[in-house]
């Protein structure tokens, strides 16, 4: 079985490897394929399998592309040590992609009613769908939103302990200003592009019809517009067991 250093001994130490690490209902699909398209560089995913396990990094999949710079698009992983260590041996660049906590909830809602309820972040089967909007909500809170701020937090701690330098980037900045948002990545990752290079990548996604789809459905304020005080109280509770964590890119 091939070790963390085995690996690491056949990838070249000049290969550059993007990572767009994202939670859930970010747009990370929207930016990734801006990222890819203005790389170019080969697409490595860091996992096999999806469902609803983990997607923690399978070291094995480093060993793709050894010679060339490669992109991972994105993934639903928390910050642990094992993973900064990977983060730190292969020189990769994590980008952190998040968005207001409120509306992704709302976002999570039409995703289990109109793409899939097999997710890593909560159990969802058969009785969920005999609930009520709000209880299903609510559901939604109870079983999901712990992981986001778990998600949230392992990478906050991870940044301003100097565990690893990452790039944050939000829902939100993403649909106000898509060009600087995809500008500022490629600058952080010190990778030189052209503004028509740029420009180019993000017009072409910003026409494709699974970006519109996309876009449109998430509606920014809908979280609070949509949740109820009680259900907006829950979610903002449990910011107050880090208090020395800054959540405004969350919306808090």
């Amino acid at each position: 079985m091939l070790d963390l250093q085995s690996i690491h001994s056949q990838v070249s130490p000049y290969r550059r490897h993007i990572w767009l690490v994202a939670a859930p209902k970010s747009g990370s699909t929207w930016l990734g394929a801006m990222l890819l398209d203005a790389l170019k560089w080969p697409r490595v995913p860091l996992l096999e399998w999806y469902d609803r396990r983990e997607q923690e990094v399978d070291p094995r999949m480093l060993l793709q592309h050894p010679n060339e710079d490669i992109f991972t698009p994105h993934q639903h992983t928390r910050a642990s040590q094992p993973t900064i260590n990977i983060i730190n041996l292969f020189r990769i660049i994590p980008i952190v992609l998040v968005r207001n906590v409120f509306d992704t909830v709302i976002s999570l809602y039409d995703h289990l009613h109109k793409e899939a309820n097999i997710i890593p972040w909560g159990y969802f089967d058969e009785p969920f769908y005999t609930f009520d909007k709000e209880k299903q909500l609510s559901a939604i809170i109870d079983l999901c939103v712990p992981w986001f701020f778990n998600f949230y937090v392992s990478w906050y701690k991870s940044g301003v302990n100097g565990l690893c330098n990452l790039h944050w980037a939000t829902y939100e900045e993403l649909t106000d200003d898509p060009f600087n948002c995809v500008k500022d990545v490629l600058e952080f990752a010190g990778i030189s592009k052209t503004d028509d290079e740029i420009a180019g990548a993000v017009g072409i996604e910003q026409g494709s019809e699974t970006e519109k789809t996309r876009k449109n459905v998430g509606i920014k304020g809908r979280g609070e517009s949509t949740l109820n005080e009680e259900q907006q109280a829950r979610i903002r509770k449990y910011a107050e067991y880090y208090p020395d964590v800054d959540f405004s890119r969350m919306g808090l």
